[in-house]
């Protein structure tokens, strides 16, 4: 069973907290889109793979003073990769007197390593609750927002009124995407007195999916401090028809791997003679949701979720 833990006691064990950069994985991405489009992006910034199996993300509901639902992560992160969850509710849902609870678009779910638990949890989010990332129950290694705080509508670019919405100022993290800045190389472990998104967190149009999936961070000696171009990959058809896709990609392509929804591998194909596209045969697999790993040069490594029908 899992403790919950009121807010006095979260600032206390915060403050001991002591890390280094590009030793823990952090939160890389927020997103809050239309209707239950929500998901965060967990990086790796370390040359290992990191088993997720002591890592619990929480959310900190409407400025609740304690845990509101929370999620378990499950499966192992590449080094230098990502870990994608999204909100699992894949059908509509009539919630009461005919209004419609909508599923998560398709796009999403496709991108998703992970899809969240039923509601209540945490990709319920709606640009105003903090969340906090556990490792083995008592150890912070990541927040985002403000525990504790409910700042209106979002946080906002308002110093005057603590960079919340309560007198206005520019919405940062409702119906918005926000992706960690490249220099970022480790996560926040203290509770802070206001919560300023744009000193960690780059702002993005809402419904931006564009580089989920993949983080482009100053920890991977294949990016460099100098190096601040980022990754773009893409697989198409997706869904896969004809039985091939092509994976593209902006840095060229190493190996390619392709994993059913049990974890069993049942493609890995390397690639002698580089490119920056790669087509993939799914002939002879049966229908369904496949994770694909694209390794590239510069140790980065991207995941998407791929449907062969």
């Amino acid at each position: 069973m899992r403790t919950l833990l009121p807010l006095f006691t979260f600032l206390l064990l915060g403050q001991f907290v002591i890390g280094q950069g590009c030793t823990e994985l952090f939160i890389s991405e927020y997103l809050e889109g239309n209707g239950n489009n929500k998901g965060f992006e967990i990086y790796n910034p370390t040359a290992n793979p990191i088993d997720l199996g002591p890592y619990v993300l929480e959310r900190w509901s409407n400025g609740a003073n304690a845990v509101s639902d929370a999620i378990d992560l499950q499966g192992t992160i590449a080094a230098y990769g990502t870990w994608v969850v999204v909100n699992g509710q894949t059908e509509d849902v009539d919630i009461s007197g005919g209004s419609i609870s909508p599923a998560v678009d398709v796009e999403m779910q496709i991108l998703a390593d992970q899809l969240d638990n039923p509601y209540p949890a945490p990709t319920y989010m709606n640009g105003d609750d903090a969340l906090v990332f556990m490792k083995n129950g008592t150890e912070i290694i990541d927040i985002f927002g403000k525990p504790g705080e409910d700042p209106g509508a979002a946080w906002t670019d308002n110093e005057a009124a603590g960079y919340t919405s309560e007198d206005g100022g520019t919405y940062l993290t409702a119906n918005h995407t926000v992706r960690r800045k490249i220099d970022i190389t480790i996560g926040v472990t203290t509770a802070s007195d206001v919560f300023n998104t744009l000193l960690e967190w780059d702002t993005l149009p809402n419904q931006t999916w564009d580089g989920l999936g993949s983080h482009t961070c100053n920890c991977d000696p294949g990016v460099g401090l100098t190096e601040n171009t980022p990754v773009e990959v893409s697989v198409s058809p997706n869904p896969v028809q004809n039985n091939n896709f092509t994976v593209t990609a902006s840095r060229l392509i190493n190996r390619v791997e392709m994993f059913d929804q049990t974890g069993r591998m049942v493609k890995n194909e390397a690639f002698g003679e580089l490119s920056q596209n790669a087509v993939i045969s799914t002939a002879g697999m049966e229908s369904g949701i496949y994770f694909v790993n694209v390794y590239m040069t510069g140790k980065t490594t991207f995941t998407q979720r791929v449907v062969v029908r």
